[in-house]
């Protein structure tokens, strides 16, 4: 068996929490391993010379046998999930229809200003990302050019429109399902009751909502920290004597209950990332039919 749905993104927009939601429905099936970035895993390769970029590239797929393995334990779903968020930015919908066909595509969108900040905030926690935010906005270009992962791209990856309208046009308008983050937190369970209709699943199934899955912020502790993000002998041995689906729950619950609040976006950066989205902004809205009223938070 292969997908037949796939979330594309957006990075930091609610995807793991999304993940865990879609798992609580009997019809659905989705992979112990939430990320496998197949479809982009080239794309990736050529840029890994970031502060552990490269490390992060160990448990994705890497070609057709690896991934059709994670789908080897479906038992007759009827919605089969891949959940990667470098599919949006990289722009791989050709070779999703290629291979998969005419599938199902799911996209939740953010505010680009908190989630340039949240995705910012990732790396601040995982203790990879030392400059002040505006600094780190403005080393963007020059760290893309270095080969720095898509992930360093925090204003960039967060222009949407065109790489909307790009899906759209290859698998068709009705076929492209939009979740936007604010309405998926305030309103969780009519969000989730819109993507089963979407994919054709029975609504009446409940799901609890009520958790949130990797927040981010700064590290309580950087000793934690550092061993949850850093290769070591112990966390191999541990990898191999212990299930998939209860090392990442308990890695989860780990770097969740290490994570404190983050500080506000500074003045200064979200002028910056305001400017810089509001032509992006205008044309999402044009083609989603909606006014968001991003700017003007």
């Amino acid at each position: 068996m292969k997908p037949n749905f796939i979330v594309i993104g957006a990075p930091k927009s609610g995807t793991t929490s999304l993940y865990y939601y879609l798992k609580q429905h009997p019809d659905v099936y989705l992979p112990v391993q939430k990320e496998l970035h197949y479809f982009s895993f080239n794309q990736l390769m050529k840029n890994t010379n970031g502060p552990g970029d490269r490390q992060t590239l160990n448990s994705l797929c890497a070609n057709w046998s690896e991934y059709e393995r994670h789908y080897s334990a479906v038992q007759g779903e009827n919605a089969i999930g891949d959940i990667s968020p470098s599919y949006m930015y990289f722009g791989v919908q050709e070779r999703i229809r290629q291979e998969l066909g005419l599938i199902k595509i799911v996209v939740m969108l953010r505010n680009p200003v908190e989630k340039a900040y949240s995705q910012y905030m990732h790396l601040i926690r995982d203790q990879r990302e030392t400059l002040p935010f505006y600094e780190a906005l403005l080393a963007e270009e020059s760290r893309k050019e270095q080969g720095w992962s898509d992930f360093w791209r925090y204003a960039e990856s967060s222009l949407y429109a065109e790489r909307l309208q790009a899906y759209m046009n290859c698998f068709g308008r009705e076929n492209v399902h939009v979740i936007l983050f604010d309405q998926f937190i305030k309103e969780s369970q009519s969000a989730m009751v819109s993507l089963f209709k979407f994919l054709g699943l029975n609504v009446n199934v409940t799901v609890n909502t009520q958790e949130t899955y990797n927040r981010t912020g700064k590290a309580r502790s950087i000793k934690v920290a550092n061993f949850l993000n850093q290769p070591s002998i112990l966390k191999s041995l541990f990898k191999r004597i212990t299930p998939d689906a209860w090392r990442i729950a308990l890695r989860l619950r780990v770097m969740d209950s290490n994570t404190a609040d983050k500080d506000e976006i500074d003045g200064h950066s979200a002028e910056y990332l305001r400017e810089y989205f509001s032509e992006d902004i205008g044309n999402l809205e044009k083609i989603i039919g909606k006014s968001l009223g991003w700017l003007e938070k």
